[in-house]
């Protein structure tokens, strides 16, 4: 018998708004008293993970955040167009691609303000790739706003963010579900939340099957880091897949209601394993009976 609280750790793949889906999980978790030590995030995932360790409640995230999100923030850089069609004065680099990153990086001021990484009230590591290296980070520290915009920063859509000597970009080029930050800081439970959406059969044009590749790319990326996971820490891994039937834009907030429905029908079925975990992390000989419950599922 431990009287130790086990350290628990979610962690949020990235996924534009579909994030907003691990709501069902805040609020189980939040309704249990199960205390989160540890929020790693990914693009999508990032915004989440650090809107809910700023201390965002669910009703703040919706009423005060989502109206944010609007179409007209994601201004089009006629210069990369160009620079597409190959036509002169074009121009897409690491400083320059498809989308103004001035709006974006806005919105993501006003709602972190000068907050700090390591001053958010749950531990915050968040993914972002190194363009010029790739080499996959953890950013534990440095301002939340920048820290988020590299992490979701899309390239070529958004372009990178120069933090310190670095250029910083997407961290789902490295880790789409970076479990692996969550392992390094030795957490008992780890929830781990991959948000998944159907890979079109036969996609056409350059931006669909750019869609297309970078899906099928984080798809066995994912699975290969989930599986390293396991092997190198005793930790209990709870995966939760949040699946989606079609794309959704990160400015369509209108599908809210799709979005969390997905989001309870994917902790439907983690449901009784969670808590069968959490309870059990006191006594051994029920956490067994767990691991055996879900090893027959």
């Amino acid at each position: 018998m431990s009287n130790s609280v086990p350290k628990v750790a979610v962690v949020l793949g990235g996924g534009g708004i579909k994030p907003y889906s691990a709501i069902p999980l805040i609020r189980l978790l939040e309704k249990q008293n199960i205390p989160v030590q540890l929020l790693v995030g990914c693009s999508g995932g990032s915004i989440m993970a650090s809107l809910w360790a700023a201390g965002y409640t669910i009703d703040q995230m919706f009423h005060e955040v989502a109206p944010k999100l609007k179409k007209s923030s994601f201004k089009v850089n006629y210069k990369a167009v160009l620079a597409l069609a190959n036509l002169p004065g074009g121009r897409i680099d690491k400083e320059s691609a498809l989308i103004h990153s001035g709006p974006i990086r806005k919105i993501m001021r006003e709602l972190w303000g000068d907050t700090r990484l390591e001053d958010l009230k749950i531990k915050t590591i968040l993914q972002v790739t190194d363009f010029q290296t790739g080499e996959g980070i953890g950013m534990e520290k440095g301002l939340v706003a920048d820290c988020v915009y590299a992490s979701s920063a899309l390239f070529p859509l958004l372009p990178p963010i120069k933090i310190g000597q670095r250029w910083l970009f997407d961290g789902g080029y490295t880790a789409p579900l970076p479990i692996l930050q969550a392992i390094k800081h030795d957490v008992d439970i780890i929830i781990a939340v991959d948000f998944l959406e159907k890979v079109q059969q036969d996609p056409k044009g350059i931006f669909d099957n750019l869609e297309h590749t970078g899906k099928l790319s984080a798809k066995s990326l994912s699975a290969a880091q989930m599986a390293l996971s396991i092997d190198l820490h005793n930790a209990e891994v709870i995966y939760m897949k949040v699946e989606f039937d079609n794309f959704i834009s990160f400015w369509e907030v209108e599908k809210f209601p799709e979005i969390l429905e997905a989001g309870e029908k994917a902790l439907a079925k983690i449901h009784d394993e969670l808590l069968c975990v959490f309870k059990s992390f006191y006594d051994k000989d029920k956490l067994e009976d767990c691991r055996a419950e879900k090893a027959i599922i």
